[in-house]
Formats: C-alpha cells, sequence, structure tokens
C-alpha cells in the first residue's frame, strides 16, 4: 500500500568514503563533475592519507554531506547523503568491524528523525557488516521508526533491463555467463533471464546454492547450469560479472573475443588497465542510472559524473515516494521487480545509453 499523506517524501542514503582521495571532495567542485581529474591532487596525498588514518580513529560516527531537493515537480523528495566515517580500507580490517557497525547504528538512530526512509551503499550493506541492512533491523528491533533499504530490488531490474538491451544491441544467441550468481542480486538476475528462456551458465562453488535457486526457478530450471569453472564460459558472448573476484587476468584470459561485460559488482573486477589490455571487450557499467541533473539540487555525486547514479541509490528515492513501509534487506523479491522499475522511470531515471 502507498502511503496517502500531504507531507513532501524524505530520505536519507547512508555510504562511506571509499579512496583516501575522496576526502578532497569536501573542498574541489570540480572533483564532483571530473572525478576522473582526481591524479591532478595527487601532490596531496600525505594529507588525505593521513586524514583516512584520523577518520578511523576519530570519535565521530558520520558526516551529512549533501542536502538536496530530488524529483520532477509534484514528485519532489528531501534527501541527504550521509557518510559514515570510513574508508574502504577500514571495512577489511577485522578489529574494526563493531567499531563500524556502531557508527552506522548512530547514524540511522539520528537519520530517523529527519527521513522516512534510510537505503544503505557499498559496504554499509556488506554481508560482514551488516548482512545487507538485517543486522540493522534485528539490532534495533523497535527502536527502528523507519525501514531500510538495500536497493538490490532495483539494482537487479536494472542489471536485467541491461542485460536484454545489450542481448539486443549486439544479436547474442550464446548463453549468458554471470559471476557473483547466488548473491541477492544475482539470484534475482539469474531467475529473471532463465524466466525469459535465456540459458544462464551460474559460476560458483557453491552446489548446493546454485540447486536450491535452480529449484526455485521451477519449470524455467532447466536454463540455469552449473558453472565451476571461468573456462565453462568460453562459449558465451555476455559475461555478466556481479562479484570482485575474481578479476583482472584471472577473469578476462577466459573471456573470448569481443565479449561484452555487464558489470555491477563494486569495485569492478576489470579495471581501466585490463581494459587497455584486452580493447575487443565491450564493458558496460550495469549497477547505475541516469537522471536529469536539473531535476536535483544533488551535488554530492560520490565519484560519479553528475546525471548518474547507483541504482541502489535510486532504489531508497523510489521507497521514499511509494511510502512504502517494509524493511528491504532481505533476498529480492521477484514479484517487485517490475513494480520498483517502473517507480523509477516515473521519477525520472533511465538506463544510461550505451
Amino acid at each position: 500500500m502507498e502511503q496517502k499523506s500531504d507531507k513532501q517524501p524524505s530520505m536519507a542514503f547512508m555510504a562511506h568514503w571509499v579512496e583516501s582521495w575522496n576526502w578532497l571532495l569536501w573542498f574541489s567542485k570540480k572533483l564532483h563533475s571530473q572525478p576522473k581529474n582526481h591524479w591532478h591532487w595527487f601532490w596531496l596525498w600525505p594529507i588525505y592519507a593521513l586524514m583516512s588514518v584520523i577518520y578511523l580513529i576519530g570519535r565521530k560516527p558520520f558526516d551529512v554531506v549533501d542536502r538536496f531537493v530530488f524529483g520532477p515537480a509534484g514528485k519532489q523528495i528531501n534527501g541527504k547523503t550521509v557518510l559514515i566515517r570510513n574508508f574502504g580500507w577500514h571495512f577489511f580490517l577485522p578489529n574494526q568491524r563493531d567499531k563500524i557497525r556502531q557508527r552506522i547504528i548512530a547514524a540511522v538512530l539520528a537519520l530517523q528523525n529527519e527521513a522516512d526512509v534510510i537505503g544503505l551503499g557499498a559496504l554499509v550493506k556488506d554481508e560482514r557488516i551488516t548482512q545487507g541492512g538485517k543486522w540493522i533491523v534485528d539490532y534495533l528491533g523497535n527502536r527502528l521508526r523507519l525501514p531500510i533499504v538495500h536497493g538490490d530490488t532495483l539494482t537487479a531490474a536494472t542489471v536485467i533491463r541491461q542485460a536484454m538491451t545489450l542481448i539486443q544491441e549486439y544479436s547474442i544467441k550464446t548463453p549468458v555467463f554471470l559471476t557473483g550468481s547466488t548473491s541477492k542480486i544475482g539470484r534475482a538476475v539469474a531467475l529473471d533471464l532463465a524466466r525469459r528462456g535465456i540459458r544462464v551458465k551460474m559460476f560458483t562453488q557453491d552446489t548446493d546454492r546454485f540447486r536450491r535457486i535452480q529449484q526455485e526457478a521451477g519449470d524455467n530450471g532447466g536454463n540455469l547450469e552449473h558453472a565451476e569453472f571461468l573456462a565453462d564460459g568460453h562459449g558465451c558472448r555476455l559475461w555478466i560479472t556481479g562479484k570482485a573476484v575474481p578479476s583482472s587476468k584471472n577473469l578476462y584470459e577466459d573471456m573470448p573475443k569481443g565479449t561484452v561485460v555487464l558489470n555491477f559488482a563494486v569495485p569492478n573486477p576489470l579495471g581501466a588497465r585490463d581494459l587497455r589490455r584486452r580493447k575487443d571487450i565491450i564493458a558496460v557499467e550495469g549497477g547505475l542510472l541516469s537522471y536529469d541533473p536539473g531535476q536535483t539540487t544533488l551535488h554530492f555525486t560520490m565519484r560519479l559524473c553528475p546525471g548518474l547514479t547507483y541504482a541502489c541509490h535510486a532504489g531508497t528515492f523510489v521507497h521514499s515516494l511509494k511510502g512504502w513501509k517494509e524493511n528491504e534487506v532481505g533476498p529480492v523479491d521477484l514479484s517487485k521487480l517490475e513494480e520498483v522499475w517502473e517507480a523509477a522511470i516515473e521519477l525520472g531515471f533511465f538506463l544510461p545509453p550505451l
């Protein structure tokens, strides 16, 4: 059911600082519009490297880095971008994870007085940290007064539509090879493509999880095939990468010439250097959506050019627009893929041009 209210919807999106140079985004408007030029500031690396350490040991849990309005007239949403005071490398320090979790909890408790929904981005929703947000919901219990959203439903819908666009654009007749195939998003992508009659080779070492997903596909289960080795993708023209590892040469050496790679993993397992070595590969980012920068005052685009955002970010806008009260922290609900996609279109989001 949609919420009926005269109050303008509001949301907060919680992520974290990623690379150390991101700290410069506090000071440079140019970096927001041209993030690829951050190397011009390399000479300041001792300062921003030091700040990434100070943030790790400091007491302040989070920063509100942007307050904005988003959406077309009549459907505008008040938004905030919140960054936990942790950089990407902090999340890989096991002895820091409890502190990171407590910073996340502090942010949620503060933000729920100012927003209708809180979305989670990047490693804030990592399984080892918050289990896609489930840990937050369980930890806070009845102290939580608003929904927590991982945004994976819209990300899955975006990847699926981008995959269908690529299949048509490049006349792909081969099976699709999918890594990260048993994750929340990977499972949804595999099941939906199988439903559409597309054969999917699911790369995973977990036979039991593959079998459960194949069983879930029902009559379409025959379109899902277990791939234990990357070499099983030699005959696949479209690869969808949903996991950061395997990466680089370990990944692309098994890709046939002219492979189309649709990626939704963060970080991307194929970097710029890899693509220079394999110039025949056609690389497309699958977890991004476009929007008209003229319909928002949002400026903190966090390493993306204006007019682009992560689909999980857009998913938080959708949850707020619709006034949905349920949490989105578990497996992707396939029955909601179409509804979430249509709501994103209604808000002005669209697939980035190929």
